[in-house]
């Protein structure tokens, strides 16, 4: 039996560029891993695919677990490395969501990641975990690496590892699933790249970052509860509020002179039906962690 944490992550800016003729869009964004993980324990098994997902707490946005079906990324990564390996034996994945699902913080792409890494250890193959990653979706393959952010281009596939400064972030979603198709499908108008260098440095100097993500515009006109939540943390006084990927989860940067247990039991007593949290950036520790193994 293997654990496995499995990071969030946030997206600092994000423009996009163009429609690609693959029916993509061509993006630039900053994406760094969150404190904020969801466990992820993998039993070997004779034969076969089997998966459980279970809510944790209070973390989560509508107490519901994702489907453990075709479509779940985590069981899509384990057929993918067991049908690469030769299908050396079977496996049991149990997650343990901590993470908002639809929410923008790449919860199902890290769990998938979490999965080729652990299958790697139970059972060791001559795979490039990277080239596998990519072929289950956009996210996955920088959740398969080390460090603590990349610049992510292209489709998200081309990568380019950074050193994202440490910082405290409060987390805020009002509830609202937004899947990545719905938030382009509203896209607005395409943007420039990001200045990458100027964002970073904000963020080591704790300034408020100039980025703004591209989607906002037109997931905040469907939904109206993601500019109340944009809102709601700029007057606790946050930085660099915006929305994190395709939303709904939106966030913003702790002030020096702020206090993130404060500014969180304030939101959460304005906005009970919400989730709120706090967490960091920037970590070189935050990528998928193997806990306790044992046979």
């Amino acid at each position: 039996m293997l654990e496995l944490s499995a990071p969030a992550k946030i997206n600092l800016g994000l423009s996009v560029l163009a429609k690609r003729g693959d029916g993509f869009h061509e993006i630039d964004t900053i994406m760094a891993k969150l404190g904020l993980t969801d466990r992820v324990v993998l039993e070997a098994i004779d034969t076969g695919i089997e998966g459980v997902a279970t809510p944790s707490g209070d973390l989560f946005v509508d107490r519901q677990a994702p489907p453990m079906d075709a479509d779940n990324l985590a069981l899509r990564a384990a057929s993918a490395y067991l049908a690469a390996a030769g299908h050396p034996g079977g496996v049991r994945v149990q997650l343990e969501k901590r993470i908002p699902v639809s929410a923008g913080l790449g919860g199902g792409s890290s769990d998938a990641a979490a999965v080729l890494l652990g299958l790697s250890r139970l059972y060791p193959a001559d795979l490039d975990l990277f080239s596998l990653a990519q072929k289950i979706g956009s996210d996955v393959p920088f959740f398969v690496l080390d460090g603590s952010g990349v610049r992510a281009r292209g489709r998200g596939e081309r990568l380019e590892p950074l050193e994202v400064p440490e910082c405290t972030v409060v987390l805020a979603n009002p509830g609202v699933p937004v899947s990545a198709s719905e938030a382009y499908a509203h896209l607005k108008t395409f943007s420039p790249r990001l200045r990458v260098a100027t964002i970073l440095e904000d963020l080591a100097s704790s300034c408020s970052p100039r980025y703004v993500n591209a989607l906002q515009p037109g997931v905040s006109q469907v939904y109206p509860e993601v500019r109340a939540t944009v809102g709601a943390l700029r007057r606790a006084g946050l930085e660099g509020v915006v929305m994190s990927g395709s939303g709904a989860t939106c966030f913003g940067l702790l002030p020096a002179s702020g206090g993130a247990d404060d500014i969180v039991g304030r939101l959460r007593s304005d906005h009970p039906e919400w989730w709120i949290v706090a967490s960091t950036i920037g970590s070189s520790d935050l990528g998928p962690s193997l806990g306790p193994t044992s046979c």
